[in-house]
């Protein structure tokens, strides 16, 4: 199994959350899953800018040539991605939203009518499950509610604070 681990701590100071990841990256690999972890805070990432170039000028792939077409490739060609992130102001980290925002290229702008909801036609036949794994208080749900009501359904959502070798498992079981 490909996982692609995005790394949305914008601090690095908060080194702890770093290391985490690192470890959780050698387990999987420990367990012969091939596994990336991108840094998004090594990036200089632009804000989505709602220009659509990505679907009306060059389709799939954004205006901005900031790296952000190399983390859609390999979010394409991963079988899990897991989007990581301390809380912040009760919300994924900018860095995150950031990331989340720029995945505009891999739909259609064209849309269709799901379950009583708009939504996008997909533009590959292909897409990764999808896991939110956050450093975060119990209690915080804002990131529950936002992430439940999403078009491609909620997507798996653990806390640091269970232990490695059971999200290790959760993931690869999901």
């Amino acid at each position: 199994m490909k996982i692609l681990i995005l790394n949305g701590n914008p601090k690095a100071e908060y080194e702890e959350f770093d290391l985490y990841l690192k470890d959780l990256q050698s387990l999987f690999e420990s367990k012969n899953h091939k596994t990336k972890l991108i840094m998004l805070r090594n990036l200089q990432l632009h804000d989505c800018i709602g220009c659509y170039a990505c679907w009306l000028k060059t389709p799939g792939i954004c205006f901005f040539d900031d790296g952000i077409d190399e983390i859609l490739k390999e979010y394409l060609a991963a079988d899990i991605v897991i989007s990581a992130s301390p809380v912040i102001m009760n919300f994924i980290s900018a860095l995150l939203k950031r990331v989340n925002d720029r995945m505009l290229p891999v739909m259609h702008p064209f849309l269709k009518l799901n379950e009583d909801r708009m939504g996008h036609f997909l533009r590959y036949s292909h897409y990764p499950k999808t896991v939110l794994l956050l450093d975060r208080p119990e209690g915080s749900n804002l990131i529950d509610m936002v992430y439940k009501n999403s078009q491609r359904g909620a997507p798996k959502i653990l806390n640091t604070k269970q232990s490695m070798e059971e999200i290790c498992n959760e993931v690869i079981n999901y």
